[in-house]
């Protein structure tokens, strides 16, 4: 029997020169998959059949940016170790070189019970029965660039999205195009003229209603789809989802699956899980799903998981909402510097502000008052922190604020902060969108303290501006939507097929369309997410879509390298001996609680000058889990601003009545991947670090952290182990 891993070997054989260097080229991820080479995005078809997983995937053959759009395809037996497999569906050109067909985002089913009538004879059993297949069906996005007639008849506009199907009696191997494509040719009548924005089917088995069902996206609308078929072939619109909270850019690649809430298999909740680009929780893309129930027909989401934007909290205290428009900052209290001395909020309606009902009023804080040219300080006056948090809408460029650079001639922040005690404790920038959304600060940690707050604007570049309105105080946060993750590059998540509930498997691309085409990789661009196990917890009377790693992840990990107890890990910085390789890939677990220190962290990729790190911690005053990435490495591979790249990613955490936090940090060559024991917080980040510095240091700020845990196993290579 031939290895796995020289299975592997043959097929790198056919790639000149690629053996040489068999997965081990700069920044090429050790334990998440990636292509041999060229571009991927979206994963698609996940599917789950006789003991193998299938992965299909965007896939562009012809180079490492996104274009000529067709289905990879590798499998696995254990999510772990993929073989790569030849390309499933390939883009489809005349003979002058258009392109006809390009094969966009979907789905994978096993037709079990030849619904669709695509099984052939594979044999007879003992009694002389003839045995058919269970064919693998495919329902993609079929993106017709061109203009043409289909030989069915079918005549095709330019730009036209529409779904379609293709079967496999091979286990995936061969496929073969419906001669019926597509079986959705266009949205329904009332959104004909998107056409061109209308994809990413996700089907399923809907055992109670016997029907498979369908959830594809209008992409611009913000809204998602729902049919039924009998066959696969010939489907009935039912209903329709949307737009609900996260609503802006476009929604695509949507998924719908069921949970059981804490285990309880009498207690079903079904998910909506959706990509969002732009408008995701940092910048460009991101994830979001809501929690509600499915009768086969219609997704109904329960009332705690849809937020209205224009209500705030009962009991919120409104600190600022900026509706004198005719006064200046400092007739209402306020004080600014610079070009804003002496000027005032401003009309909603004449700046660049798109959703203006967002504002809850007219007035908005702006500094787009002269353009982007204007720079200087908007300043509130002093307050007492009295309540949980701070919560506030915000749009415009994203230019955050950085520490390392503030007040030096590398500042380029557009920001709107909290000072307390002298020092900015949180921090917030826009999303590159002029759509307002909620933003939260937790600053329990803070009650009792005096604090302003500043909006900082020092940079002249495109987009250099922002937008804050409608500041509150409250005890519960104003949610905009549930995210899926809140790191930058977590995007189309999508969910296997043919797994039990308890199974429920999910993996996303790792990256983001604000910089995906540009990051310093060759000769592959882009990698998947590990594959994480999702449920559903009831966390603090809150029902919460989690995630973890599987479990088969453990199969790489080395014995134990690094374990120690602190009883109280000093204020400073801690250096702790993780040999090579493995410094660089990595699964490092700290459980601690507070001592008299505000955060606690881990910095890895570290180098001795400390002008490169990537810092991974617990912030206790504000409660939140946080992946600083300002100076994990390179970022000139974006050459326009504002640079979505750099950034501090915020996740918040309550601290349990244990009082004992456990992270489990995932570190590989180009990435870090952060759970906290819960699952409820997720953040994934890509880093690429400039030089082979490797050092790992733990640190504690303003004091102690005490019964520190650390443990630390290497993970092995996926494609050489």
């Amino acid at each position: 029997m031939v290895s796995f891993t020289t299975c592997v070997y043959i097929v790198l054989l056919g790639f000149g020169g690629l053996v040489r260097s068999y997965y081990t080229e700069p920044y090429r991820p050790q334990f998440h998959f990636s292509p041999q080479q060229n571009w991927m995005n979206d994963p698609n078809g996940l599917l789950y059949f006789n003991g193998t997983y299938h992965l299909f995937y965007q896939y562009n053959p012809n180079g490492t940016t996104w274009g000529f759009m067709s289905w990879g395809h590798a499998i696995s037996t254990d999510l772990v170790h993929w073989q790569h497999l030849s390309i499933a569906l390939e883009c489809e050109s005349d003979s002058n070189g258009n392109v006809l067909q390009m094969f966009f985002s979907g789905s994978a089913v096993v037709d079990v019970d030849n619904t669709s009538g695509f099984a052939v004879p594979v044999g007879k059993d003992r009694h002389g029965h003839v045995i058919y297949s269970q064919p693998m069906i495919a329902i993609y996005t079929s993106n017709y660039p061109t203009a043409h007639n289909q030989s069915n008849g079918v005549v095709i506009r330019a730009g036209q999205q529409s779904q379609s199907i293709a079967y496999s009696n091979d286990n995936g191997l061969t496929w073969t195009q419906y001669e019926g494509n597509p079986v959705i040719e266009s949205p329904p009548p009332q959104y004909a003229d998107q056409y061109q924005q209308f994809r990413d089917p996700f089907v399923f088995w809907h055992q109670p209603s016997s029907k498979w069902i369908m959830v594809a996206s209008l992409a611009m609308k913000q809204i998602l789809l729902i049919y039924s078929s009998d066959n696969l072939k010939n489907w009935t619109l039912e209903s329709q989802f949307g737009p609900a909270n996260a609503r802006f850019g476009q929604w695509e690649c949507p998924s719908i699956f069921p949970l059981y809430l804490d285990g309880n298999m009498q207690e079903e909740k079904w998910v909506l899980l959706m990509g969002i680009n732009p408008g995701g929780v940092i910048t460009a893309s991101g994830s979001q799903y809501i929690v509600g129930s499915f009768n086969g027909t219609t997704f109904v989401a329960d009332p705690s998981n849809v937020y209205d934007p224009t209500q705030i909290p009962a009991g919120s205290t409104v600190f600022q909402d900026f509706e004198e428009i005719s006064s200046t900052f400092e007739e209402i209290g306020w004080n600014s510097t610079g070009d804003f001395a002496g000027l005032g909020p401003q009309n909603a309606s004449t700046v660049q502000v798109w959703n203006i009902e967002g504002c809850l009023g007219i007035g908005v804080l702006t500094t787009y008052l002269f353009g982007d040219i204007a720079t200087g300080t908007i300043t509130s006056p002093t307050f007492n922190i009295t309540n949980s948090y701070i919560s506030f809408l915000i749009a415009g460029g994203y230019y955050p604020y950085n520490p390392s650079t503030a007040g030096t001639p590398d500042d380029n922040q557009v920001s709107f902060s909290l000072v307390v005690g002298g020092q900015i404790v949180y921090s917030e920038t826009g999303t590159d969108t002029e759509d307002l959304v909620w933003r939260n600060w937790n600053v329990a940690g803070y009650i009792g303290q005096e604090a302003y707050l500043l909006v900082t604007d020092v940079n002249t570049g495109p987009f250099a501006h922002l937008h804050v309105d409608e500041i509150i105080f409250c005890n519960t946060p104003k949610n905009e939507a549930n995210w899926f993750d809140f790191g930058p590059d977590l995007y189309a998540a999508a969910t296997y097929n043919g797994l039990s509930v308890p199974d429920r498997t999910v993996i996303g691309w790792m990256n983001n369309w604000g910089y995906g085409q540009n990051i310093p990789t060759s000769p592959w661009r882009s990698a998947m997410s590990v594959p994480r196990n999702l449920a559903l917890k009831t966390i603090n009377s809150v029902v919460r879509l989690v995630q973890q790693p599987v479990p088969s992840l453990s199969s790489l990990y080395t014995s134990t390298l690094y374990s120690r107890w602190f009883t109280t890990l000093p204020s400073g910085e801690t250096t702790i001996n993780v040999p090579s390789p493995y410094n660089t890939q990595m699964k490092l677990s700290v459980t601690f609680k507070r001592g008299s220190g505000t955060k606690f962290g881990v910095i890895l990729r570290s180098n001795a000058t400390d002008t490169q790190e990537t810092v991974i911690g617990y912030d206790f005053l504000g409660q939140s889990v946080f992946v600083d990435r300002f100076k994990a490495g390179d970022n000139s591979f974006v050459n326009w601003q504002p640079n979505p790249f750099p950034g501090r990613y915020v996740a918040t955490l309550p601290i349990p009545s244990s009082n004992t936090i456990t992270l489990n940090i995932f570190l590989d060559w180009s990435s870090v991947e952060v759970f906290d024991s819960t699952g409820q917080v997720a953040i994934t980040s890509q880093i690429f670090p400039l030089d082979a510095s490797a050092m790992v240091k733990l640190f504690s700020v303003g004091g102690t952290t005490k019964d520190l845990a650390v443990t630390v196993n290497g993970i092995k290579s996926s494609w050489t182990s």
